[in-house]
């Protein structure tokens, strides 16, 4: 609730007290700053406010990508035509004249947090992998897109993983396409335990083959990831008989650099030639190599 006169605000919290955990802010302003912290579901605004008023902190939230599907209910005293007109063009979701019944409100708000929950699950289901429950490739490639424009501007190096699946097709053409399918859930399940950071982000590549970002990474945390996940795929000793090692493994192609003046596409390059080096050098290994003006290799086998 964005509201500066304590007095209303007590009635919207108690209104919602006994179903939704609510917060108070009194200005725009640190309706923003609320937002950097915690993003809330729904945003009940006033328009009138100390510091920075309703109308420009509802475009400022709708203009950021992570506040921009925030409902926002403006709650106002202000009644007449061009007010209302005021909230649309603003952004809001809802427009509501005091003095206002208080089940309206609460039909509003739960109509509205319904629509909310739903497209969410939505947008869910259209980024996550069906098989792995891990992102796909559609979320990895906007994730790595953003995430590399950040690091040029914060000038943060970043890290990328491919990793792909030694002899999955005998594993599926011995064990059976279901058998595979479980194989995959397995080793999806085991890389993203490695993931200690919410910023990192594993994603299904394609096929028997992962991806995992490492935001603000140097050289020494993508080594440290990799030799993590070769670990935790060792340490299942899944059953693979025609695999020379008797069990399933991974190999692993990383980069690190800060990505300035490259591509996505060539970024995503240099990763898959180290895992067609670690391929080469007897898989269940990794390549990692640090690229600034001068080359680093960094390769490890257990």
């Amino acid at each position: 609730m964005v509201e500066d006169e304590p007095i209303s605000a007590l009635i919207v919290a108690k209104a919602f007290s006994e179903n939704f955990i609510t917060h108070h802010v009194s200005s725009g302003q640190s309706a923003l700053e609320f937002c950097k912290v915690k993003l809330p579901d729904i945003i009940l605004m006033d328009i009138n406010m100390p510091v920075m008023d309703g109308l420009t902190a509802c475009k400022k939230l709708k203009s950021q990508e992570n506040t921009q599907d925030i409902p926002i209910i403006f709650i106002s005293s202000h009644d007449s035509p061009e007010a209302e007109d005021e909230c649309w063009e603003a952004g809001c979701t809802d427009f509501i004249t005091k003095p206002y019944s208080v089940t309206t409100l609460r039909h509003r708000v739960n109509s509205h947090l319904a629509a909310k929950l739903m497209a969410d699950k939505l947008r869910r289901l259209a980024t996550i992998d069906g098989l792995t429950e891990v992102q796909n490739r559609h979320y990895f490639d906007d994730f790595l897109r953003k995430q590399m424009k950040l690091s040029v501007r914060m000038e943060h190096q970043i890290g990328l993983l491919l990793i792909d699946i030694d002899h999955f097709k005998l594993y599926n053409d011995t064990y059976g396409h279901t058998k595979g399918d479980e194989c995959l859930r397995i080793i999806a399940g085991e890389i993203e335990k490695t993931l200690k950071r919410p910023t990192d982000c594993l994603a299904r590549y394609g096929g028997e083959e992962f991806a995992v970002v490492l935001p603000h990474t140097d050289i020494d945390g993508v080594t440290h990831m990799a030799e993590n996940m070769l670990k935790a795929i060792r340490n299942l000793n899944v059953p693979h008989k025609l695999s020379n090692l008797s069990r399933v493994t991974i190999s692993i192609g990383g980069i690190c650099m800060l990505p300035n003046k490259i591509t996505q596409t060539e970024l995503i390059d240099l990763a898959d030639q180290n895992l067609y080096e670690a391929k080469n050098a007897g898989r269940d290994t990794f390549v990692v190599k640090y690229t600034t003006k001068a080359l680093q290799i960094v390769s490890k086998r257990f």
